[in-house]
């Protein structure tokens, strides 16, 4: 241990303090063979190009099996469409696992139709044993939370940080909060604890516009430009982003990707308002007339070509009448999330903070 730590000195400019922690957190480094420390310091630095001052902070690179390291650069190609080296330069600590089981995770990803975008933001997932990677994906993809994330690019981090996540659900269904984001379910404890101890829900920006983006298939469309239409309404970031995917789905049972994206405002809004006021004003465009029992005035489309309405303006109409009933003050979105009834006393504090 001496001449190792000698040697370490020497080649990695390396303090008694790390050395000691080297030994602490790499305990196969007790035990390594020099050639094999000195092998392994040599592929880290002329092979996937680390540099003296990466390896130094990585003690994984030292105590690495350079057996191993040369079967993983021989026979992996690339992991989340990055070559191996790269995505090793991102995450060192892919060298603790073996190529057997980074071959194994990469084709379980391509099972679940998780894209390389969101396996660059989270190599991570390649430092897990394959068969527990398998059976948190069996298990998240039930669900909701997952299934309505599954889209975004950090959507892996549900994996990682599988039993924080589960367990941060059930604080977040005690609290009845019902707007919340992929952040809050896997950053820090500081940030989920401001989160849950506050007043109020709010979803985060990003994600409901990567859900909207992801879900919509038109030409030209991008995380600003649905940020842009959705900011137009006051209350838009406090719709759950279930209720958004709901939304989504139904929308698209019925009218084109396109036409969804022009009165995106739409999913905002409690999914049986919607479908209720979609079926109706469907059934006018093809009868010329609303059932005797509409929530609709059919006095209010007297001088409407109702054969002649397009899908944009059935989408119009719906929106108008939901906000009819609240004198176009954006309370619409109010009236039922998540099954239930907001609270008067919410409602009544959330709009007092926007009016200040």
């Amino acid at each position: 241990m001496i001449v190792l730590e000698k040697f370490l000195k020497w080649k990695l400019h390396i303090t008694s303090e790390e050395f000691q922690k080297y030994c602490k957190n790499y305990l196969p480094l007790r035990h390594r063979p020099m050639s094999d420390i000195i092998e392994s310091l040599d592929i880290a630095q002329n092979n996937i190009q680390f540099t003296t001052d990466t390896i130094r902070r990585n003690g994984c690179l030292v105590a690495a099996d350079p057996v191993n390291t040369k079967l993983m650069l021989e026979n992996v190609d690339s992991l989340g469409g990055l070559d191996i080296r790269e995505a090793i330069k991102i995450e060192p600590s892919i060298l603790k696992n073996n190529y057997q089981s980074l071959l194994q995770i990469r084709s379980l990803l391509e099972q679940y139709n998780i894209p390389d975008e969101a396996q660059q933001r989270c190599l991570k997932v390649y430092c897990m044993n394959p068969k527990t990677v398998q059976e948190r994906l069996d298990e998240l993809v039930k669900l909701r939370e997952f299934q309505v994330l599954e889209t975004n690019p950090r959507v892996l981090y549900m994996v990682v940080h599988k039993r924080k996540m589960l367990n941060r659900i059930t604080k977040i269904q005690a609290a009845k909060k019902q707007c919340y984001s992929l952040n809050h379910l896997v950053s820090s404890n500081k940030i989920f604890n401001t989160y849950i101890n506050s007043f109020g829900n709010k979803i985060c920006s990003r994600d409901v516009a990567v859900l909207i983006c992801s879900s919509l298939h038109c030409p030209h469309i991008t995380n600003k430009s649905v940020l842009d239409k959705l900011r137009r309404h006051k209350y838009w970031l406090h719709t759950a982003l279930h209720v958004v995917n709901e939304n989504l789905l139904l929308l698209k049972q019925s009218f084109s990707d396109l036409v969804i994206y022009n009165n995106c405002q739409i999913v905002l809004y409690p999914v049986n308002e919607i479908q209720q006021y979609i079926d109706l004003l469907l059934r006018f465009r093809e009868n010329g007339k609303l059932p005797k029992d509409s929530r609709i005035e059919e006095s209010s489309f007297n001088s409407l070509k109702c054969a002649k309405l397009t899908d944009d303006q059935i989408l119009s109409l719906v929106l108008y009448e939901i906000e009819k009933k609240y004198h176009f003050s954006g309370d619409g979105i109010w009236n039922k999330l998540d099954g239930g009834k907001i609270g008067s006393s919410m409602n009544h504090r959330l709009k007092q903070n926007y009016a200040s």
